[in-house]
């Protein structure tokens, strides 16, 4: 099976692509827009109203939770470091952390099993907590799709699902989660990018 044909049969062989809910996205050299090139997604929510997805694999430079806590006017002292990823180009304003469900509030969501979503302010309780998540990633904005704008665009090729890893979404920030990912279900990278040009 050549490589095109390869990415369209697990672009489409997902048991349900009108339910993605929980699971990665891992973009194709299909997608044209350059703030997508390698980008693995974790959707959020989808349903008949359409999809939410959040980048987990892109850090914005420079930028980190005590830059997010001055700009809210909360004291910054003694708290972890931690590195903040471009989670998509809508509500790029507003937090969005995805983290083991070892924390709750209630404000929290839980999208599987493991992993939770926090968006408002209590995020800021969430990170800066000794209580909180022993797993977290902190997003600014996230991605938005219409009713049947994502099963399109899986249909088309333009992403291929596959099941979350924590390990991939938690891990190194600095790592090339994306062309791990694409390994992990058997492809090897520099074929893909090869076939379809430079992603």
């Amino acid at each position: 099976m050549s490589i095109v044909n390869q990415v369209r049969y697990m672009s489409n062989c997902h048991s349900d692509i009108h339910n993605l809910a929980g699971k990665i996205l891992l973009s194709t050299p299909s997608i044209s827009n350059e703030y997508l090139t390698k980008s693995m997604i974790y959707v959020c929510s989808h349903d008949k109203n359409g999809a939410v997805g959040i980048v987990v694999n892109k850090l914005i430079p420079n930028m980190s939770i005590k830059d997010i806590l001055e700009k809210l006017n909360v004291s910054a002292e003694g708290i972890e470091n931690i590195d903040t990823h471009f989670g998509g180009s809508e509500e790029i304003d507003r937090c969005f952390i995805l983290h083991s469900d070892d924390y709750m509030s209630p404000e929290s969501t839980e999208i599987s099993s493991n992993i939770a979503l926090t968006i408002n302010s209590d995020i800021v309780r969430a990170m800066t907590s000794t209580g909180g998540p022993s797993k977290k990633i902190l997003c600014m904005g996230c991605y938005l799709w219409d009713p049947e704008q994502l099963e399109n665009e899986v249909a088309s090729s333009y992403w291929i699902p596959i099941e979350a890893d924590e390990a991939l979404i938690f891990g190194d920030p600095k790592a090339d989660k994306w062309s791990k990912a694409l390994l992990k279900i058997g492809f090897q990278t520099n074929l893909f990018l090869d076939t379809h040009g430079n992603a």
